[in-house]
């Protein structure tokens, strides 16, 4: 019987990596498949270098690539000082009302980009900002004294969403640094300054260094600013070039784009590659068996000015732009503040609209089963490359990883060559079901390292007191594990939810008349309705991404068990 079980185990482990295998690599193969084929998706070719000749023989392409480094890291640079800053303030020092910024400043990371880039558009567009209007009409300027449709635009608001990303990422290595450690060098005469640079940020280097090259990666792959900002100032990155040789030319120039994707998935292994080597090859132990009390820096005379800092930052990202797109929503004229110009008739129009109503169904009925499937599958492939003695469990791992290394946009190309071109997959094309495909590869990579990390905590032993009292495998893994791993469930479920409603990039090419979303509704109403049905329409995405939140939150508290991972023996082993 036991032979049996191991049998089966591993029949259903390479049972999984097939499947992983079949919705992972069409979209890599085809990608570089579609960049030396010659001819578009679907149609006969021949196998040609051509693609590649006329992207990288161009002084055009080399433009885009200088546009996408110098945005990416300008960007980067900014929000990784703003981020760090703002997490050693709320973590390491007296830093008025810290505990209120701690949880107020992370939430720009949840907000979707499109809603900041739009929001921006209506505060700083340079013919009808409000923002510009109240400084020319303050100060007497003839023209506006800020232009979004810019570098300096497009870095700003980019930099607005990685400060909370660089925040989440650094905020753990602070919060968990050995104060004994700072002490130490007060202790020897350094001041506040001085122990921050010469002992903190040093300690904290890797965190740092590894949100740095995330959030540098994340502005490559950057989609909704270059394409609402950037493409009508003509300034073109990756992304966007993408897009527009695929949507703006006639024949559209598939060649070209998948070889730009190629570049892209490329640089991105390459970065990828520098964290690992940066954190794999030093040691930075700060926490250890000795115990400690954190002491807060105190900041005397630079409480304020700090606290300044930090409720800047929450303005600008949070207030600045949920407020603008609520406050559009509910006017009749934009920018007219009396009130009589308030009404909700922008919501009565909006859930009149035939595609509205179609786009929020679709996109549920997607964040549903996007959360499902995703969940099922990350726990699946956690489960055997943390629990089982399988021989392809680290091809299952690279497969699970490989997503990671391809932009929305890029998978949407390598999807758009693969189900055009595989014979048998072109049906699902333009479909909900290629939507709900995409959704599951982009999520695959933080959905099993979710789901990863929460297995790796639950002890062998539990599975093995279940076996003991009689519980098959099967009967363990659904009454034992699955119910200790619910948290990282529930985690992982709201990480395909927040893909399904909020990204643009993925099924900007892959939807069809019937199968629109909120997202593509979104940027067809900013090229066609007036600003305030596209803010009603900000504010409902907005809602349902906070209603799976309320809900992901009400589960896990009602979820959660007093006893420890590893140690009281919980209930559902006793009822085995």
């Amino acid at each position: 019987l036991k032979n049996f079980v191991i049998r089966l185990r591993t029949v259903l482990a390479t049972g999984l990596l097939i499947l992983v295998a079949f919705l992972v690599l069409p979209p890599f193969l085809m990608l570089f498949v579609g960049s030396i084929w010659g001819a578009p998706p679907g149609m006969p070719g021949r196998l040609s270098l051509s693609a590649y000749i006329d992207a990288f023989s161009s002084p055009y392409t080399y433009k885009v690539i200088a546009n996408s480094f110098f945005l990416s890291f300008v960007k980067t640079t900014l929000a990784t000082i703003w981020g760090v800053v703002l997490a050693w303030l709320v973590t390491r020092t007296d830093v008025p009302l810290r505990r209120t910024m701690e949880v107020l400043i992370p939430v720009q990371f949840f907000i979707p980009a499109i809603f900041n880039a739009l929001a921006y558009l209506m505060l700083l567009n340079p013919h009808s900002g409000i923002v510009n209007q109240l400084f020319m009409g303050a100060f007497g300027l003839e023209s506006a004294p800020f232009n979004l449709y810019s570098y300096t635009g497009m870095i700003f608001v980019m930099a607005l969403g990685s400060t909370a990303f660089i925040f989440l990422l650094t905020y753990g290595a602070f919060r968990a640094l050995d104060p004994s450690l700072e002490e130490s060098a007060r202790t020897c005469g350094a001041g506040t300054l001085g122990t921050l640079v010469r002992v903190t940020l040093p300690l904290v280097a890797p965190a740092i260094g590894g949100a740095f090259i995330l959030s540098f990666i994340q502005g490559i792959e950057a989609f909704e600013v270059p394409v609402l900002i950037g493409t009508p100032a003509g300034i073109y990155v990756f992304t966007n070039e993408i897009y527009r040789a695929i949507t703006f030319f006639e024949p559209a120039r598939y060649g070209v784009a998948t070889a730009l994707g190629i570049t892209i998935v490329l640089l991105t292994f390459a970065m990828v590659y520098v964290q690992w080597r940066i954190q794999g090859d030093r040691q930075y132990s700060t926490i250890t068996g000795k115990g400690y009390n954190p002491r807060l820096v105190r900041l005397k005379h630079w409480r304020w000015p700090a606290f300044i800092f930090g409720a800047l930052y929450i303005v600008l990202a949070v207030v600045l732009p949920i407020g603008q797109l609520l406050l559009s929503s509910l006017q009749s004229n934009v920018g007219v503040l009396t009130f009589e110009s308030f009404t909700l008739k922008h919501y009565y129009q909006a859930f009149r609209d035939d595609m509205v109503l179609r786009a929020l169904y679709n996109t549920l009925i997607l964040a549903v089963l996007a959360a499902v499937g995703g969940v099922t599958l990350s726990v699946l492939i956690a489960y055997v490359t943390t629990r089982l003695n399988f021989w392809g469990k680290r091809w299952l791992e690279l497969l699970s990883w490989l997503p990671w290394t391809l932009p929305g946009i890029v998978l949407a190309t390598g999807m758009l060559w693969a189900y055009l071109t595989i014979p048998g997959l072109w049906i699902f094309y333009g479909s909900l079901w290629i939507l709900f495909i995409a959704y599951i590869i982009k999520g695959l990579p933080l959905g099993v390292r979710a789901l990863s990390g929460t297995m790796v905590q639950v002890h062998q032993e539990l599975e093995d007191c279940a076996r003991v009292h009689g519980a098959s495998w099967l009967r363990t893994l659904w009454s034992v594990v699955l119910r200790l791993i619910r948290p990282g469930m529930l985690s992982g479920a709201i990480f395909f939810v927040f893909i399904a409603i909020r990204d643009l990039s993925t099924p900007i090419l892959l939807y069809g008349y019937g199968t629109e979303v909120l997202s593509i509704v979104l940027l067809q109403f900013w090229a066609e309705k007036p600003p305030q049905v596209v803010s009603v329409l900000a504010i409902i995405m907005l809602a349902v991404l906070t209603g799976f939140s309320a809900i992901q939150r009400v589960l896990l508290i009602e979820k959660e068990r007093p006893e420890a991972i590893e140690g009281r023996v919980p209930p559902e082993i006793g009822r085995l």
